[in-house]
């Protein structure tokens, strides 16, 4: 495969977060670490950072695998796009600078790559393949998200549960704020290249006008994407942890905005720390283990 690769300048990991809009965040904690030497699993979600961006000519490679893998898995795929694009020929309109210390972390510096569950970076090739390893897994941590909408603050109540103990580990929580069906022209190196003459966007010009871009990413609602720490009394089997906080969904769609849950595993290395399970949910809206 013909592929592309956009070098970007270094990125500098002491960067100011874009603002999270969060306020009111308060834990509620539950003892775990209970004695019963059995495991409840859950369902669950494989989790794929896609990066990209709205100038990147081969990045609808990665966006219309990550699409038809969520058409065949349904809601066990949960993908956001993180969009690069500050300046000049690189303006990418949904650019932010809250993931650059997690680009900066695995080593990103080319267009599209996958990060899926934090632990696998991929290209658009293997991609698939991948997807379909991590929707298979066992989970043993359970998210559920209660949203209320209140004018344009969304109040999130996330409950984690373990089934399995995890006091040994470095758990953290991540919340985000991801926008659906926003449209914008993307460029688009298919159209018209021999080389793709069986893909679907091969006559679909370049850029493609009012291109539909789904799950990008708005902001980081914990302090981090990198997460909040889950306090080890809460992380044994038979735990229980509760966060609730608010967000300021200013400017997003009416129901075109979710909240993305994380629960990781941060061991401190790229290649052992991972996503033990995600969530997703409509503002204003529930959705349980």
């Amino acid at each position: 495969m013909k592929t592309t690769r956009f070098i970007l300048s270094a990125l500098v990991l002491g960067i100011a977060l874009f603002s999270t809009g969060c306020k009111k965040k308060s834990d509620d904690t539950t003892g775990g670490g209970g004695s019963t030497p059995t495991t409840t699993t859950y369902t669950r979600k494989a989790y794929v950072e896609d990066f990209t961006g709205t100038w990147c000519g081969w990045c609808p490679l990665m966006t219309y695998t990550l699409e038809q893998k969520q058409q065949q898995h349904g809601a066990k795929l949960i993908f956001v796009g993180m969009h690069y694009g500050p300046t000049g020929g690189q303006f990418d309109p949904y650019h932010s600078n809250a993931f650059l210390p997690l680009m900066n972390r695995y080593g990103i510096n080319a267009f599209p790559t996958g990060l899926v569950n934090r632990q696998t970076v991929v290209s658009s090739s293997t991609l698939a393949s991948n997807i379909d390893f991590a929707v298979a897994a066992e989970s043993f941590v359970g998210i559920k998200l209660e949203t209320t909408l209140s004018g344009t603050d969304c109040s999130v109540k996330t409950t984690v549960k373990f089934g399995s103990d995890f006091s040994k580990k470095n758990v953290k929580l991540v919340l985000m704020l991801v926008e659906d069906a926003l449209k914008y022209n993307q460029v688009n190196y298919l159209a018209g290249n021999s080389s793709y003459q069986s893909h679907p966007y091969y006559g679909a010009g370049n850029p493609m006008p009012n291109f539909t871009h789904n799950g990008v990413f708005r902001r980081s609602i914990t302090a981090s994407l990198e997460g909040d720490v889950i306090p080890v009394a809460n992380t044994g089997l038979g735990g229980q942890y509760v966060n609730t906080t608010t967000v300021n969904v200013t400017g997003i769609a009416a129901g075109k905005g979710k909240i993305v849950a994380l629960v990781i595993n941060d061991t401190g290395s790229t290649s052992s720390t991972q996503v033990l399970n995600a969530q997703d949910v409509i503002v204003g809206q529930t959705q349980n283990f």
